[in-house]
């Protein structure tokens, strides 16, 4: 297991400009179901590594909607005296940010959806996402091995950080650790981007929900999940599709509340940690990118957050990665 990324240093000069825009959307293949344990690079983006700062991403102002002007002021939660212990957790707010070296890895350009995942439940033979809740009967249980109808092209969601490790093990793939999911979605920490495609928010370049309730959003084209690389302008500076909305992703890290619970492969010579991990057992999993039912507007680095790895939620998936000399 790996680790924790978080926000780039802010509070600068003038953001950069936002990067090109291509004109129309570009065809996407979604992952396809392989045999058990069989690898293969179609569907995957090599992305380039780099430096991240590793740590929470949190708000107290509300970023500009647009126009020039500096950038908000992130800034973490205090830390509270808690001893170092895997066994407890404040879910990672209380850390100090760091500088991590994240090495040239694979990534999925889109989360798995429905239909890859309806290959890993027949073949595989494992269970289908389902919970014992009314609230899941409402289009969220799958009833049989191929899911809801019409949602094949969805992100798959209702399934727990372990489900999502198995499935990626079945692949020959793995979870990404968040490191290499920070820097696949918003690039370097000098970069200082706050959403993938730039520095200001866009609401038409994801799919989003809202802060008032019921939190649902169709003003994007999708009140729930929407069919994977629907929003091409939205794409991250690797060119991953749905980085931010649509459905949290799972990562390989824990949320660790000390960086002495952190590995890593040593250390640059100015001090950066170079491949850190976060191993576990521990008790909430590192998830990014917010979801359909998340508002980015008023917090972007709110989409910075922690699940317990047993959940099954509506809204979170999952996307694999895996290492440049399998590809």
């Amino acid at each position: 297991m790996r680790l924790l990324v978080g926000l780039t240093a802010l509070g600068c000069a003038d953001p950069p400009p936002d990067p090109p825009v291509a004109a129309a959307a570009v065809e996407v293949k979604p992952d396809l179901p392989l045999p058990p344990k069989g690898f293969s690079s179609i569907g995957m983006v090599r992305v380039s590594g780099g430096l991240v700062e590793l740590g929470p991403r949190h708000s107290h102002s509300m970023p500009p909607k647009a126009g020039p002007g500096p950038l908000p002021k992130y800034v973490s939660t205090p830390p509270r005296e808690q001893p170092a212990s895997a066994w407890y957790s404040r879910a990672g707010m209380g850390l100090p940010k760091r500088r991590a070296r994240v090495a040239p890895f694979l990534m999925d350009q889109t989360e798995v959806t429905q239909a890859a995942y309806a290959g890993f439940v027949e073949e595989a033979g494992y269970r289908p996402p389902h919970v014992s809740e009314s609230w899941a009967d409402a289009g969220c249980n799958w009833s049989d091995a191929r899911g809801p109808e019409g949602k094949e092209s969805h992100p798959v969601t209702l399934i727990s950080f372990y489900d999502a490790q198995a499935y990626c093990d079945w692949r020959g793939k793995r979870l990404p650790t968040e490191a290499e999911w920070q820097i696949a979605a918003l690039g370097p920490a000098d970069a200082r981007r706050l959403f993938p495609w730039g520095a200001r928010y866009r609401a038409e370049r994801l799919n989003h929900g809202q802060l008032d309730a019921p939190h649902t959003d169709d003003s994007d084209g999708h009140a729930w999940t929407a069919p994977v690389g629907q929003y091409p302008e939205g794409r991250s500076p690797s060119g991953l599709d749905d980085m931010f909305g649509n459905a949290w992703e799972y990562t390989s890290d824990l949320r660790i509340d000390d960086w002495s619970q952190a590995r890593h492969d040593g250390f640059e010579a100015s001090g950066e940690m170079i491949n850190v991990t976060a191993p576990g057992p521990g008790l909430r999993v590192a998830v990014r990118g917010g979801s359909f039912y998340f508002d980015f507007e008023p917090n972007p680095g709110g989409e910075w957050s922690a699940f317990v790895p047993e959940s099954r939620r509506k809204s979170a998936g999952f996307r694999c990665a895996a290492d440049i000399s399998q590809g």
